[in-house]
Order: C-alpha cells, then structure tokens, then sequence
C-alpha cells in the first residue's frame, strides 16, 4: 500500500488496517467464526458495507460507491492532485531538515 523507501507512508496505512480490523472484530463478530468459510463471508460482507454504506471523512461523509457515481456523473470535479508532484529519493521531510541546518550554519 506504501511507495518503496517511504516509510512515512505507513502510519496511515497502519491506522487504516487497525480501523478495519476494530470494525470486523466489533461490528461484524470476527472472534464467533469457527471456520475459513465464515471469516471470508464475514470480509466480504465487511467490504461491501465500507464501499456502500459507511460514510467516509475524506469523501465529505459520502460512501465510496455513491462518491464514485457521483464522479463519473461529473458531479464532482477532478482534482489535479499529482500532475506537479515531484518524487524524490529524499523525503520532504528530510529535505526540509536539511535545507533548515544549512541555514543555520551560514
């Protein structure tokens, strides 16, 4: 889920696993499955509740089913995100360390 060599990529990968699996373990009774044929059940009605019916933060609290019709509609606009994103080796963060430590020394 993470770019290769980002490792501040995985916090919110992390976060994101540990909601879902609160979700499955509380909601969806994860814990009262007996056999492989019951977990996989339990994971897909799991996805199909997370892409249908349970309202998303970074959506403006739409589901991500209705999010997308609503794209493909044209009801909501496309975002030019990544056009002038420039990937380095180095991330941001460090970049900004750097730069920060070579002003201090002049």
């Amino acid at each position: 889920m993470s770019r290769a060599g980002k490792p501040t990529d995985n916090p919110v990968n992390e976060s994101l696993n540990g909601w879902i699996k609160e979700e499955i373990y509380i909601d969806f009774k994860l814990e009262k499955c007996r056999d492989r044929n019951e977990i996989v059940e339990i994971i897909k009605r799991y996805v199909k509740y997370y892409n249908s019916k349970r309202p998303c933060y970074s959506l403006g609290y739409d589901t991500p089913d209705n999010y997308y019709r609503r794209f493909k509609n044209g009801e909501i606009e496309k975002k030019d995100t990544f056009s002038k994103r420039e990937l380095t080796e180095i991330p941001k963060f460090v970049q900004k360390k750097i730069k920060k430590s070579e002003n201090t020394e002049k």
